[in-house]
């Protein structure tokens, strides 16, 4: 008898980061690793593109769609139905909570010209030249940016708890600081950087969420795939200066030889992929897996302590299970 293939669940599979995840694992079916993808996408259109584009390559695979938005409550209560259907066949053994958004108002000009003055090179590391939209709110009543990139992903977890013994949460994460965190406006709904700030959520849960699953055999860990040139900046609708990103994050690399330059999605899931992979010994919930490259793009894996605060982590753990008892489904 064949034994049933490993689950692989990627939220926003579709493009960037989360496609070249679906990709590496596909390319490694085989020496013991045999993934059953499942692409969990809001647009059900990209997903099927997506899907076909994973099926011409690799024409054997198993790859499954499950419509998820991660900003809405009701669409993560289907999807992890869906999903806790499709592990009758086996475990959901890795989950990547990859889904995001950063919601772009415009090119902040004065962020630009003061950046490239002050501090060139953090600059370039930075969302410094981006200015995001400010107080969104879902239907369900909290930051668009946080429940799309935290909170989503939070409650499917709480969803699928139960359905991963053995496996392994992989959340992507980001070169995430303070950034104005105030606990009145956790949910950055009226600060400037509520990207940053949901990726900061991120760092401070993961090892007291990892502690709260382990008794379950189930991991948590986050991954930071660098400066990547997914498709954040479509929103700007200025192709040309994309291209102009492009370039310039390429001439500096290679000049300045800055590691987290990853650029391409292939290499911005390096570290995603190794903490999804790597023996059970090697990884560790207080370590963050940085993908980077050489100066010639050869991508590899950096780990680096996880920036984290007790207190910080008590409290935003306290309300996300909070918001999680709010949506429970009635018993």
């Amino acid at each position: 008898m064949t034994p049933a293939k490993r689950l692989a669940v990627i939220t926003g599979g579709n493009s960037g980061i989360g496609l070249a995840i679906a990709r590496r694992l596909l390319s490694i079916n085989s020496d013991g690793h045999e993934f059953r993808v499942v692409l969990a996408c809001r647009n059900k259109g990209k997903g099927k593109a997506a899907r076909d584009e994973l099926l011409t390559t690799y024409p054997q695979a198993q790859v499954d769609l499950v419509e998820l938005d991660t900003s809405s409550v009701a669409s993560v209560e289907r999807a992890a139905i869906a999903l806790r259907t499709l592990s009758c066949d086996g475990t959901i053994s890795l989950l990547f909570c990859n889904a995001g958004s950063m919601a772009i108002d415009s090119l902040d000009m004065f962020g630009i010209v003061s950046g490239l003055l002050s501090h060139p090179i953090a600059f370039f590391e930075s969302s410094e030249a981006l200015r995001q939209k400010r107080g969104l709110v879902t239907a369900d009543g909290m930051g668009e940016t946080f429940q799309t990139n935290v909170f989503g992903h939070y409650l499917l977890i709480a969803r699928l708890t139960e359905a991963m013994a053995g496996g392994r949460v992989i959340w992507t994460g980001s070169a995430a600081s303070q950034l104005q965190f105030k606990a009145c406006d956790y949910q950055h709904v009226w600060g400037d950087k509520p990207y940053e700030s949901s990726k900061y959520i991120v760092d401070q849960i993961a090892v007291p969420l990892d502690q709260r699953l382990r008794p379950f055999g189930v991991r948590c860990l986050v991954a930071e795939p660098g400066n990547v040139c997914t498709n954040f900046l479509a929103g700007l609708g200025l192709p040309l200066f994309e291209y102009l990103v492009v370039g310039v994050f390429y001439f500096i690399r290679f000049v300045l030889g800055i590691a987290r330059f990853t650029i391409n999605a292939d290499s911005g899931a390096e570290g995603c992929c190794y903490a999804a992979l790597a023996d059970e010994e090697c990884v560790d919930s207080r370590i963050k897996y940085h993908s980077q490259v050489t100066r010639t793009g050869k991508a590899y894996v950096g780990q680096f302590p996880l920036v984290q605060n007790k207190d910080t982590a008590a409290f935003l753990m306290g309300r996300l299970d909070g918001l999680v008892k709010r949506f429970d489904e009635p018993k």
